[in-house]
């Protein structure tokens, strides 16, 4: 039987109304099953629901027990569908996390990737808003095994192929990338794909700051399917048979070199 896995991306983009930003993404969420009956797995941007910044950093974090966690786990109970909720200002002891949370079809909390990579570049700095993460972000669902990258980390090919190489299926990017760097966008997904041989979901925001153009790029780096500049519903069939096909006639994990490699 043909192995594949039903993938839904929602383009949203933050306001200054966190509760209509997730009203907005859940009503985004009940349009597409209302057009594809059947459904895998979901993605989101990042940060979409809220944004931290040093003026908001002390009173912007929520705790899990809150209304972004239980509304998407009550969706996905509802839908019978796997989430991958995009991120979020996630309180963890006394540190602020951009955490992404994976969450079954059952509604249950599979667990949650905090950004390990901030965002400290082009005269931006994500680190004076939260705190780095410590652990990669990989997932066991009942499709397959997940990678998390979060946006900035998609210029990270040293983390990107740690994941790959300890087996994931799918990378899905939650992003926020900012307008112009369409092109740039464009190179660092489809990289990610070539290089590892791998699908690619990668979920942006788009509103006056963010551009949008989410897409999922197959093993051979090519777009497979894409939102227009608006908010959105992406929709495409990971074929996992091709996937293995594509690194059979490209054997580049069985021809590495991995003790010439100097990596530190």
């Amino acid at each position: 039987m043909k192995r594949e896995i039903s993938v839904m991306g929602i383009q949203v983009g933050i306001t200054e109304d966190k509760h209509d930003n997730l009203r907005r993404a859940l009503a985004l969420i009940d349009e597409g099953f209302e057009r594809y009956k059947k459904i895998d797995v979901i993605c989101l941007p990042e940060l979409y629901y809220s944004n931290p910044t040093k003026e908001n950093r002390s009173s912007i974090g929520e705790v899990l027990d809150s209304e972004f966690f239980h509304e998407f786990s009550k969706c996905a109970k509802t839908h019978r569908v796997n989430i991958i909720t995009g991120s979020y200002p996630l309180i963890k002891g006394d540190r602020l996390l951009n955490t992404c949370l994976c969450i079954d079809r059952e509604g249950n909390l599979i667990g949650d990737y905090s950004k390990t990579h901030l965002f400290d570049a082009f005269s931006s700095k994500e680190s004076d808003t939260v705190d780095a993460g410590d652990e990669i972000g990989i997932f066991d669902f009942d499709f397959g095994k997940v990678g998390i990258a979060i946006c900035y980390e998609l210029r990270f090919p040293d983390y990107l192929r740690t994941l790959a190489l300890k087996g994931i299926d799918v990378l899905f990017v939650p992003s926020a990338f900012y307008t112009p760097r369409h092109d740039q966008w464009d190179i660092l997904v489809q990289s990610a794909a070539l290089d590892n041989l791998l699908y690619v979901v990668a979920l942006n925001q788009h509103n006056d700051h963010f551009f949008g153009r989410s897409c999922m790029a197959d093993p051979c780096g090519l777009i497979v399917s894409r939102v227009s500049d608006q908010e959105g519903i992406m929709y495409g069939i990971l074929d996992m048979d091709y996937q293995e096909k594509v690194r059979e006639q490209v054997p580049t994990y069985q021809n590495r070199r991995p003790e010439l490699y100097d990596i530190k």
